[in-house]
């Protein structure tokens, strides 16, 4: 499991990597002869860059304050089902959640796992709004998981951004992650912009 998620944050490295390679021998060539490519990543390094752009665009958004929800629906039993194009990457491990009920200090929010659970107001001071402006019945958001049944409220930067970790003498490169979701966006901030 450890692995896979590793695998879920080299996207941007292994694209690029790729697109790189069958530049330079054609597709034809990459895909029928069966190459081995090694490259010098580095997960354990590919982990901390990927989690420290991803800490930094968050906090630099979240003093842009709250955009709003994904979507709003009425709530019933699948109502998760078409929301599936929204999840991200499993380490990121944000949830799309529904808010099922909302008052002036907390609101009960459900997983689109089925989890039930509770956002309270400490962890909504970013957007300087009060629950009942902030949040209604129906609203699709991505929650993440605190504890026990408590969860915060996230939404993805509007603010994206990119990191190379490399050698400079040799030119390797460690890590790179060209953004802070390849689900949410391929464009690689890292290499393309």
């Amino acid at each position: 499991k450890k692995k896979k998620v590793f695998l879920e944050d080299t996207q941007y490295y292994i694209e690029d990597v790729r697109k790189s390679i069958i530049d330079r021998l054609t597709y034809e060539k990459v895909y029928k002869q069966g190459f081995n490519i090694n490259t010098p990543i580095s997960l354990e390094l590919q982990k901390i860059a990927t989690e420290s752009l991803r800490k930094g665009l968050i906090e630099y958004d979240k003093r842009k304050g709250w955009r709003g929800p994904i979507a709003n629906k009425d709530y019933n039993a699948d109502w998760a089902k078409e929301f599936n194009k929204f999840n991200l990457e499993k380490s990121i491990g944000w949830n799309i959640s529904i808010v099922t009920r909302v008052n002036k200090f907390s609101a009960d929010i459900e997983t689109q796992d089925g989890l039930t659970g509770v956002i309270e107001y400490r962890d909504i001071t970013w957007t300087k709004k009060e629950f009942d402006e902030l949040l209604k019945p129906g609203d699709v958001i991505y929650t993440n998981h605190i504890n026990d049944n408590k969860f915060s409220l996230m939404q993805i930067p509007k603010i994206n951004g990119g990191i190379v970790v490399m050698d400079p003498y040799t030119g390797r490169v460690f890590a790179l992650s060209g953004g802070f979701s390849f689900r949410n966006s391929e464009f690689n901030r890292a290499s393309q912009a």
